[in-house]
């Protein structure tokens, strides 16, 4: 708290922010206060510092996918936030963290498929799919999204629009690796016609790993 008595330019007592200001010898005389370091955390909150670290990282290379695979889970908080959350839950739970399996880029009850497979050659991956999952909603002209991960670099490629559910299968361009680091693909099924303010977990499927032929 501060106060003068003449305005601004006038006697000044108090403290702004970080500055204290008094008189001494019939002057106004401003003083910083000293800078507090806070100490290196320890333990158990470093450690949970490191995993919010280590997935905001991540969460970040895929922002416009999670945006719209965990748009229909969010409540009361952004789409990115919710895929933050929910992937730090599967991070700490995770056998092995560094190899990314645990990741999940959206989140839903819509139909994923069945028969999935994966066939790269050189810097392209050709994904394949078959029947829609059972018992959940589905429709041929669903939008399909694929994400490639490399998870060395934490480089990605993704295409949010790739193909539809009745193609039945699509191309990506992967992005960069070297010949031992392994590259994960993701895809996602999204409701091409439901795509208005109204969420819903049906507009939605849950990402699934597509693994190699």
């Amino acid at each position: 708290m501060a106060y003068t008595k003449e305005g601004f330019l006038g006697p000044f007592k108090g403290r702004i922010g970080k500055v204290v200001f008094y008189e001494m010898y019939g002057k106004t005389v401003g003083r910083s206060l000293p800078s507090v370091k806070r100490k290196p955390a320890k333990g158990a909150l470093k450690e949970s510092q490191n995993d919010f670290a280590r997935v905001m990282k991540i969460m970040q290379k895929v922002k416009p996918f999670v945006r719209l695979g965990f748009k229909d889970m969010a409540e009361g908080r952004s789409a990115f936030h919710t895929a933050l959350s929910e992937n730090l839950k599967r991070y700490r739970l995770a056998e092995n963290r560094e190899e990314l399996t645990w990741l999940c880029v959206s989140k839903g009850e819509r139909a994923g498929a069945l028969d999935l497979t994966l066939n790269i050659e050189g810097k392209v991956a050709t994904v394949s799919w078959g029947e829609p999952e059972p018992r959940r909603p589905f429709a041929p002209n669903d939008r399909v999204m694929l994400l490639a991960f490399n998870p060395a670099t934490i480089d990605s490629n993704y295409d949010l629009h790739a193909a539809t559910r009745a193609e039945g299968t699509a191309t990506l361009i992967l992005p960069p690796a070297k010949e031992e680091e392994n590259m994960l693909v993701f895809i996602s099924f999204l409701n091409a016609t439901g795509m208005g303010d109204k969420k819903n977990l049906k507009n939605i499927s849950d990402s699934q790993l597509v693994g190699l032929d």
